[in-house]
C-alpha cells in the first residue's frame, strides 16, 4: 500500500490527470452498463419465469384435457358397463369358491354373477375396456368376475379392494371413485360405481378400466423430447399416498426414484417444498451430476398440480440459459466501453498536454531558473487563462525577488560592517570583564580570609569571655573563702587568747602544786620514816609540778608566738580579703567587657560573612557576564560569518533593472 503510494506521488501531473480521467470514466460506464445489465437481468428473469410457468401451464392443461377426455370416454363406458348390468341385485350370504377364496354370492335378476365370465368378457370384447364386479363382504369388497387379467393370463378374482386403495373411502360411502390405477404394468383410467340393492343397501361394486398406457407412453415420450431454453426439461413428481409419494413418475434420468429427501447445493429439500405447495415457483442452485455437470448453477423451476392423476408436473430449466444473451452483449458493452474509454482518455489527455502541460513546461523551467538565482528569466505570456495568469505571476515573482534580494544585498553589506564592529567591541569588553571577574575573584579570597580571622577572633572572644565569667566565679568563691579563713582566723585568735589563759592557769596550779608538794615535803620530812615515801611522792609531784610549768610556761611562749602570728595573718588576711573583693569587681568588669567584646565580634562576623557573600555574588554575576560577554562575542562572530555568508549568497543572485514597471495580476476567472 505505501509503495502503491509512493508511486502515485512521484508520478507527473499528466499522468495522474490521465489516470483520473481514465479512472472517472471507466466508473461512469461500469456503472451504466451495469445498470443496464442489471435492469436486463431482472427483466430476462422475469421473463424467463414467466416463460417457464406459461409453458408448464400449457402443458398441464394439455394432460387436464386428455385427462377429462379419458374421464369423459371412462364415463361413457361405465354407463354401458351398467347397462349390461341392467336388473336388481342381491348379495346372498352364501359363499362361494372364488379363485380360491370364498365370497358372498351376488346375484342379478336371481343369477349368480360370483365367477361368471361371459358377461364381463362380453364388454370387454365390445368396448376395449376391462370390467369387474365387486361383492360386498364386511367391510371390504371381493372380485368375484372381472376380465382384467394378469400378466400370466390368469383373471384377477378372489382379491380384495384393501382399504390401502386411494378410492376405498369414497366408494365405502357409496359415491363414485375416479382415478389412474396401474394394473399388472399397464396404466388404467378406472371409474367405481356403486351397486345396491332394492333397499338402497350398498352391497357391491361396478368397476371398468379404460387402458390408456399407449397414450400414457407417447405423453411421456414427448414430454421428454420437450426443451425449455436449452437444457431445460420437464419432471412429474407422484403425491400418490404411500410408497408413491415423491417419486419420480418422469425425468430424462431419475425416473422411477425416490426423490422426497433430494436436497439442492444449500442443503434445502427443495423437492419436499414442491410436494407441500403443489404450485408454485422455486429457484435453487442444482448440480446436474447425470448430465456431467460439476459446478453449481441456479435453476427456476415451475410447478402445477395435477390432482386427478396425482402428479406435479415440473418444468426447470438453467436460469444462465436464458441470461447467456445478457451477459453476451454486456461483455460486448464492457468492450466497446472500454475501447470508449480508451479513445475518450488519449483525447483528454492530448488537449491536456497541448493546453495545459507544455505550458506549464515552460513555466517550470522558469520557476527552476527563478530557484537557481537567475531572477532576470521572463516568460512570454501568449494567453490570459490560468496558465497564462501563472505565467504573468512567475514574471511578477521573479520581478519582485529581484528587488528583494538588491535591498538585502545593501542591507547585508550593512549587517557585515555593523557586526565586524559589534564582533570587536564585544572582544574588548570582554576583556575588561574578564579583568574585573579575576579581581573580584581575588577580593573574593581576601575576604573569605578576613571572614575567617573574624570568626576566630570571635571564636577566642567567646572563649576568653567564657574563661572571664569562670574567673569571674573563682574570684567570688576565692573572696568567699577568704572572708571564712577571716573568720577563722578570728575565732583562732580568740582561742588562742583562751588556751593562753588556760596556760595562765595552768602555770598558777603548778605553781600552788610545787608549793603543796614542797609543803608535803617538808611534813614528810618531819614524819620520818612512815613520811619517806610520802615524801617521795611529793618529791615526784613536785617534780611534775616544775616540769608542767616549765610546759606551761613554753606553751604560753608559744601560744602568744601563735596569737602574734594570728594577728599578723589577720591583718594579712583582711588585706587579702580587701584585695579579692577588688578583684572580684575588676574580673566582673573584664566580663562584661568581654561580652560585649564577643557580642561586637559576632556582629563583625557575620557583617564580614554578608560582605564576602555580597563579593561572591557579585564575582558570580560577574562571571556569568563575562560568560555571557564571551558567548555575544561568539554570537557576533557568527553573525559576522553569516552576513558574510549572507551577502555570498545575495551576490549569487543575477538581477537586472528593479525599477521598471510591473505587470499586474487580473483575477482568474471563474
Amino acid at each position: 500500500m505505501s509503495n502503491t503510494a509512493t508511486t502515485w506521488k512521484n508520478l507527473g501531473l499528466g499522468a495522474k490527470l490521465a489516470i483520473s480521467n481514465f479512472v472517472f470514466v471507466a466508473i461512469v460506464l461500469s456503472l451504466l452498463i451495469g445498470s443496464i445489465s442489471y435492469s436486463l437481468m431482472g427483466m430476462i428473469e422475469e421473463r424467463s419465469i414467466s416463460d417457464v410457468t406459461e409453458k408448464t401451464k400449457l402443458l398441464v392443461e394439455l394432460i387436464d384435457s386428455a385427462d377429462k377426455e379419458l374421464q369423459s370416454r371412462t364415463a361413457l363406458l361405465a354407463k354401458a358397463w351398467q347397462s349390461s348390468l341392467a336388473g336388481t341385485f342381491e348379495l346372498d350370504p352364501t359363499t362361494m369358491d372364488v379363485g380360491g377364496h370364498p365370497a358372498p354370492t351376488l346375484r342379478l335378476n336371481g343369477q349368480p354373477l360370483n365367477a361368471e365370465f361371459a358377461l364381463v368378457d362380453q364388454y370387454t370384447s365390445n368396448t376395449g375396456a376391462v370390467a369387474t364386479v365387486f361383492a360386498k363382504t364386511g367391510d371390504d369388497f371381493i372380485r368375484i368376475t372381472t376380465s382384467l387379467k394378469n400378466e400370466q393370463g390368469n383373471r384377477a378374482i378372489g382379491t380384495l379392494l384393501g382399504q390401502a386403495h386411494p378410492g376405498y373411502k369414497i366408494v365405502s360411502e357409496g359415491r363414485t371413485y375416479v382415478g389412474l390405477a396401474t394394473l399388472f404394468g399397464k396404466q388404467f383410467m378406472t371409474r367405481y360405481d356403486p351397486i345396491r340393492d332394492e333397499q338402497g343397501q350398498l352391497i357391491g361394486l361396478s368397476f371398468i378400466g379404460l387402458d390408456f398406457t399407449d397414450y400414457l407412453v407417447s405423453l411421456k415420450s414427448t414430454m421428454r423430447e420437450m426443451k425449455i431454453g436449452k437444457n431445460g426439461y420437464y419432471y412429474v413428481l407422484d403425491t400418490g399416498s404411500g410408497d408413491r409419494y415423491g417419486k419420480m413418475v418422469l425425468h430424462p434420468s431419475l425416473e422411477g426414484k425416490d426423490m422426497l429427501d433430494t436436497k439442492d447445493t444449500d442443503g434445502r429439500e427443495f423437492i419436499k417444498e414442491i410436494l407441500e405447495k403443489k404450485n408454485g415457483i422455486i429457484r435453487y442452485p442444482w448440480i446436474n451430476q447425470e448430465m456431467g455437470e460439476s459446478q453449481a448453477r441456479d435453476k427456476i423451476a415451475a410447478y402445477a398440480y395435477l390432482p386427478s392423476w396425482n402428479w406435479v408436473i415440473v418444468g426447470s430449466t438453467y436460469l444462465d440459459e436464458y441470461t447467456g444473451a445478457v451477459t453476451t452483449m454486456r461483455n460486448s458493452y464492457a468492450l466497446v466501453g472500454l475501447v470508449l474509454i480508451l479513445l475518450l482518455s488519449s483525447g483528454l489527455n492530448w488537449m491536456i498536454r497541448r493546453m495545459i502541460f507544455t505550458p506549464m513546461g515552460r513555466v517550470i523551467l522558469a520557476a527552476q531558473a527563478i530557484a537557481n538565482g537567475d531572477l532576470q528569466t521572463t516568460l512570454r505570456v501568449e494567453s490570459e487563462d490560468e496558465v497564462g495568469q501563472l505565467m504573468l505571476a512567475i514574471n511578477n515573482i521573479g520581478q519582485g525577488l529581484s528587488g528583494v534580494v538588491q535591498s538585502v544585498r545593501e542591507i547585508s553589506h550593512g549587517i557585515a560592517t555593523a557586526s565586524h564592529a559589534v564582533a570587536q567591541d564585544n572582544s574588548d569588553l570582554c576583556a575588561r570583564t574578564e579583568a574585573q571577574a579575576n579581581s573580584l575573584e581575588q577580593t573574593d579570597v581576601s575576604m573569605e580570609e578576613l571572614r575567617q580571622a573574624v570568626q576566630h577572633n570571635a571564636h577566642g572572644a567567646h572563649q576568653a569571655n567564657q574563661l572571664a565569667l569562670g574567673a569571674s566565679e573563682v574570684a567570688a568563691q576565692g573572696g568567699t573563702a577568704v572572708s571564712e579563713v577571716v573568720n577563722t582566723m578570728q575565732g583562732i585568735n580568740a582561742a588562742s587568747r583562751k588556751i593562753a589563759d588556760i596556760i595562765g592557769v595552768i602555770d598558777a596550779i603548778a605553781f600552788q602544786t610545787n608549793i603543796l608538794a614542797l609543803n608535803a615535803a617538808v611534813e614528810a620530812a618531819r614524819a620520818g620514816e612512815q613520811g619517806r615515801g610520802f615524801a617521795v611522792v611529793a618529791s615526784e609531784v613536785r617534780s611534775l609540778a616544775g616540769r608542767a610549768a616549765q610546759a606551761a610556761k613554753e606553751i604560753k611562749a608559744l601560744i602568744n608566738t601563735s596569737v602574734e602570728r594570728v594577728e599578723q595573718g589577720m591583718v594579712q588576711v583582711d588585706r587579702a580579703g580587701t584585695t579579692m573583693t577588688e578583684v572580684v569587681h575588676s574580673i566582673r568588669k573584664v566580663t562584661d567587657l568581654m561580652g560585649e567584646i564577643s557580642a561586637a565580634s559576632g556582629e563583625q562576623s557575620h557583617g564580614v560573612e554578608q560582605v564576602g557573600g555580597a563579593i561572591h555574588h557579585i564575582d558570580q554575576v560577574t562571571k556569568e557576564n563575562a560568560a555571557l560577554v564571551e558567548k555575544m562575542a561568539a554570537t557576533a562572530v557568527e553573525l559576522q560569518n553569516q552576513s558574510d555568508e549572507l551577502v555570498r549568497m545575495v551576490s549569487a543572485f543575477r538581477v537586472g533593472d528593479s525599477d521598471h514597471s510591473r505587470p499586474k495580476l487580473r483575477a482568474l476567472s471563474a
